[in-house]
């Protein structure tokens, strides 16, 4: 199986179980465990040998986050190091966090730009796409200065693109298909 579908059924699992008991803290939670291994090489290091056993892996994540996880989250860690998925955390929290957003009516939008937006333009961007979409919107911002000027925005696998560049290049290509290859005379015969 794949990595991603299985990280899809960890994920599904742990929503389900989020879903009845505190979605928001397991979301909190999960992204912070996530975090924290990411962050810290030595306890990677840890948890992905092959060789150190699944108590003393168990042992050292009590140690090192007690009192930080909810039951819930402790013994889905500890289903993660028993079965050896434990590397699937990030796909795991990427997933619920899809899951997530679903449940809450939340979707993300990344959106380029050339220059950084200002506070009143986030929030007119944020109400715009929120009126398109009916749904919450979090934006996740990215410069790119090649833009120009304008707005690229994705929202799922929809694109919209209002930069310059791309108004250029639509601008060249239409030059492109209406030159000829023969000049035209002007007013002449």
């Amino acid at each position: 199986m794949q990595s991603g579908a299985l990280a899809r059924r960890y994920a599904q699992a742990l929503f389900e179980i989020a879903r009845e008991t505190s979605l928001d803290q397991i979301d909190r939670e999960l992204t912070e465990l996530t975090q924290f291994i990411q962050e810290q090489e030595g306890v990677q290091q840890v948890l992905y040998h092959p060789h150190i056993s699944l108590t003393e892996k168990k042992a050292l994540m009590d140690k090192l986050l007690v009192g930080q996880l909810s039951d819930v989250m402790r013994h889905f860690l500890y289903l993660l190091i028993d079965r050896r998925r434990q590397n699937f955390l990030p796909l795991i929290r990427r997933e619920f966090s899809h899951l997530a957003d679903e449940a809450r009516q939340i979707i993300e939008a990344k959106v380029a730009t050339a220059v950084t937006l200002t506070p009143n333009q986030t929030e007119r961007l944020k109400a715009e796409l929120s009126r398109m979409t009916g749904k919450s919107v979090r934006l996740v911002s990215e410069l790119r200065p090649e833009l120009v000027g304008g707005v690229l925005v994705q929202v799922g696998d929809r694109v919209m693109d209002g930069t310059i560049k791309h108004a250029l290049e639509r601008m060249k290509l239409e030059l492109r298909r209406n030159t000829s290859a023969e000049p035209q005379g002007i007013g002449v015969k």
